[in-house]
């Protein structure tokens, strides 16, 4: 499978911008704006050492997706194609939907030690997945590592995944807050951390759904 995927945003207007994702790519380096210092606003249960002069990775990698989509409105409309290949995927939705995906690859597969740990999802990533969707897929994830790691398999474990995230996004925000000339990216975060939230509340009540599935017999 290709290591890169790609997001292009066809707006209203007929202006189109394109955003790669290398899920491989190096640290970013050069000249990067303030605050993407690791001692400015740093999540209280970052792993990291504030050394002088150290980035946020997850920030750092942020940078030109913020740039680039800085002065867009999270209320506009746009053609989305997301193009890997092995498949493409269109949909018509708001520029806050599609960006949330974008940053939510971008951040699964940057340097943050918390967030690395939904790299598998980047790698599987599926576009504008719904709720169910993405209860299996994190459970099936965790279930997975929990098999590598020769753990016994507890979902319990979720539960503090999802309290690692949530307060990394909430510590996040501020991040982005001064980084936006107008709301799309900072309501893209938001938007990606509600729906963290909703799937770590619904998690049970998804997996009755995803029980069923296996009780059935095969299909006819």
């Amino acid at each position: 499978m290709d290591d890169s995927i790609t997001y292009v945003f066809k707006i209203d207007s007929g202006a189109e911008v394109r955003f790669d994702v290398d899920l491989n790519r190096p640290a970013p380096g050069g000249d990067l704006p303030d605050w993407t210092l690791l001692e400015k606003d740093k999540c209280p249960h970052c792993p990291l050492p504030a050394t002088p002069g150290a980035r946020c990775p997850a920030a750092a990698d942020l940078v030109p997706l913020i740039e680039r989509f800085s002065a867009l409105a999270s209320i506009g409309i746009a053609d989305v194609r997301v193009v890997r290949s092995e498949y493409e995927v269109s949909k018509r939705t708001d520029t806050q939907t599609a960006l949330s995906a974008v940053m939510g690859l971008i951040l699964a597969t940057s340097g943050c030690p918390i967030l690395s740990r939904m790299r598998p999802l980047a790698h599987t990533h599926l576009p504008f997945a719904g709720e169910t969707e993405t209860v299996y897929r994190i459970a099936a994830m965790h279930l997975l590592a929990c098999f590598f790691d020769k753990a016994a398999p507890d979902l319990k474990g979720l539960e503090t995944l999802f309290a690692d995230i949530d307060t990394l996004n909430h510590a996040f925000a501020q991040r982005v807050k001064r980084a936006i000339e107008r709301d799309a990216s900072i309501n893209a975060l938001v938007l990606l951390h509600s729906r963290n939230m909703m799937a770590s509340l619904l998690i049970e009540e998804n997996l009755e759904k995803i029980r069923a599935w296996f009780r059935r017999g095969p299909m006819a």
